[in-house]
Formats: C-alpha cells, structure tokens, sequence
C-alpha cells in the first residue's frame, strides 16, 4: 500500500514538473513585437498616408482633432547584419483622430506586429494643441494605461512635436536622446528636474500652476530652451519663459546643481564666471493684519570657475567681485519674479506654498485666487553670495 502510493507521489510530481518545464504560455518572441518608445502629440491633421486610404474608402466615422506620432525600434537593425547599413534605428507612424485608445488600437490595422508600451520613455506635446486642449485630458488614456510605466516623461515643443522624434543621423533614437538629455539637469541649471506621468497626477490633483521643460527643434537637432507654464486650474498653456527667466525661477526653488553666474567686470569689461556650489534660498511670508509680504534670503558659496580678467586673491578684491556676483543674481532674480507675478500673474516658484505651510488658515482664504492676490504682494531681497574658492591657478 505504501509502495503504491509513493508510485503516485512521484508520477503526480513528474507530471507537476512538464508544465514547469513549458515556459510561459503567453509569451512572445521580440521578433514579433514592436517596441513604442515615443509619442508626440499634434493638433488633428490628417496624414497623408490616412487620406491616400480614404480616398479609395478605407475610413471609419471620426473626427481629427488630435494627430499622434507613435516612434519604434527599427528591429532589423538591431541585427548584426544590418550594423552599418546606414538605416534609421526607428520607425515612426502617425494616426489622426479624436481618441488616443483607438488610435492605438487602429495601428494594428495597418502592421502586422501588436504594440507594446513597456518601453515608452516620452511623451511630446505640441504648445499650440496645450493652448486649447487640457493637458489632463490629452493624457488621460496614458495615465490609465497599465502598460505605460509612470517614468515616462512628459515634454511640450515649440512647434510641432512630431519633428522632435526626428534625427538628421541614422545612428540615433530621438526618443532616447531626449530622456537622456535630461538627465543633464545636474549639468545646467536651465535644465528642469524630470516631469513624470507620476508627478503629473500630482499637480493635476493640487490644482497648482506647474512647469514642463519645453523643446525647441530645427532640421532633427533638438535644444531644451525655456519652460511651459501650465495654468493649474485647467491645465492649459498659459505661456512659454525663457532659460533666462527659468535661470531665476530654479534659483528660487533651490536647485543647486549645474548653476552659473555670469558677470562682467566694471572696470576691464572683461567676464567671469562663478559656479554655485551651495545655495540656500528662504522664501518667508511676512503677515501683517492678513496683508502678506516676502522675505526673500538667498545664500550661496561658490567658485570662480573660468576668468577673462586679472584676478587678486586679497580681500578687498574678493569683496568686489561678490558684489558684482550678487548684483547679478539680483537681475536674474528680479527678472524672474516680474515675468511671474507681474506680467503672467501666476505663482510658479513656491511662494504660496511657504504661506500654506506657515499660515495654513490664511492659506484657507487666499488658495483659490492666489495668483490674483501673488501679483500684488512685496517682496524683498538678501542676496548673499560668498567666493571660497578660485579653482587651481598660479598667484604668480
């Protein structure tokens, strides 16, 4: 009896072992896939390829509201063989119509491999569509979709999104060139701090203004230059800055890395550069009777990275040269605050927050029109910038 059980026992585990042994059932080959790992998002213009088809009656009852460019992983160049064939690294293909899931859907009635979208690392987005579509409704499938991953990054051009996912050189992936050179934010200054679809559902939720790093491309060259102002309330473009008003903005919300200060010696004319090593900037709400003002502290150690001048290493001349420095970190400073709070009325550099969580009752009275209320309020400066170093050079 015992012996016929243990014969059970084992031919029960041998069987458990042949499915082991199969595999995942549903897997696919790479071969069979098609890795999406961009998508850039126009105002509704047909392609030309979509018209050709319609015209010889291959349609289906849509508007064109919106047009997206979907990039791929050319497979075939990934093989060996094809190294150095001079073929571009990625396909790109462009649906129009007025729902981004059956856009998706429809791209498989026109390739005979199914999309994955494991692999996306950006989302581009045309500023002229952002100024009449919301931001959350253009990326609202993208947010629900459980296939695209919450890292993926999101972008607005200046002009149209779809020639960011395009390279004049065969040997480059725009949409990884474009994750990549973001990363560069500890590089320079002008550079924001990545915006993922996780980060977004954050500030759509806040109700805050917000800003995405904005993209500028000629001929398949690409330059990350300026920033939208996405107007929290309802998540249109309220307007495009420049890296020099950026410049002051990531100052003010204290980012460190990759920070330069430019000025120009009184006397020479000659320029010199000083790099932020540390810096510390205060942003305090001053409440009188329910009226607010701002104090604004801003420290920094740092040092003379490059000269076109005669530099002196005495005092007299160090205290110089910080003035000089501070004076320019002020225009910077105050060039950023008026675009802001003057001309665009809007608070992007997280002034109100400091009220929200210092004065929260306050806070309560102001939060639904505190753009309104930030276009008004003082604001003071002291601005304190130290040279502790002059990098390695000879005092001969």
């Amino acid at each position: 009896m015992i012996n016929l059980l243990r014969r059970k026992l084992k031919i029960a585990l041998a069987v458990a072992m042949l499915f082991s042994l199969s595999g995942c059932w549903s897997s696919k080959e790479i071969e069979d896939l098609t890795f999406n790992v961009g998508i850039a998002i126009d105002k509704g213009e047909e392609p030309s390829e979509e018209k050709d088809f319609e015209m010889k009656g291959a349609t289906y009852k849509k508007k064109d509201e919106i047009t997206v460019t979907y990039q791929y992983v050319n497979i075939a160049t990934t093989k060996p063989e094809a190294q150095g064939a001079g073929k571009k690294k990625y396909i790109n293909i462009s649906e129009s119509g007025d729902s981004n899931h059956q856009m998706v859907r429809d791209l498989s009635l026109r390739q005979e491999r199914p999309v994955t979208f494991l692999h996306t690392k950006v989302i581009v987005i045309n500023s002229e569509l952002l100024k009449q579509k919301s931001l959350k409704e253009l990326l609202d499938y993208y947010l629900w979709d459980n296939e695209l991953r919450p890292s993926c990054l999101v972008f607005v051009s200046n002009g149209p999104a779809k020639e960011v996912l395009e390279s004049n050189t065969t040997e480059i992936i725009p949409a990884f060139r474009l994750s990549g050179m973001i990363d560069n934010s500890y590089r320079n200054i002008k550079i924001l701090e990545p915006m993922s679809l996780s980060k977004l559902k954050g500030k759509f939720n806040s109700g805050e203004s917000y800003l995405l790093q904005n993209i500028y491309s000629v001929d398949g060259e690409i330059k990350l230059s300026g920033a939208a102002i996405i107007n929290g309330k309802n998540n249109l473009l309220l307007a495009t800055i420049n890296e020099d008003v950026l410049h002051g903005i990531s100052l003010l919300k204290r980012k460190t890395t990759g920070g330069l200060i430019k000025a120009t010696d009184e006397t020479s004319g000659e320029v010199f550069i000083y790099e932020v090593e540390e810096l510390t900037t205060k942003i305090i709400p001053i409440i009188n009777k329910d009226k607010i003002s701002f104090e604004l502290d801003i420290h920094s150690t740092g040092r003379i990275s490059e000269s076109w001048m005669n530099l002196s290493k005495t005092p007299a001349f160090i205290n110089d040269i910080e003035k000089l420095i501070e004076l320019e970190t002020e225009k910077i400073i105050k060039n950023a605050i008026k675009t802001i709070q003057k001309d665009l009325q809007v608070d992007v550099a997280g002034f109100g927050n400091q009220v929200r969580i210092k004065y929260p009752q306050l806070w309560q009275k102001v939060k639904n029109n505190w753009d309104e209320v930030f276009s008004e309020v003082p604001i003071h400066y002291s601005i304190k910038m130290e040279v502790t170093d002059f990098g390695y050079r000879d005092d001969n």
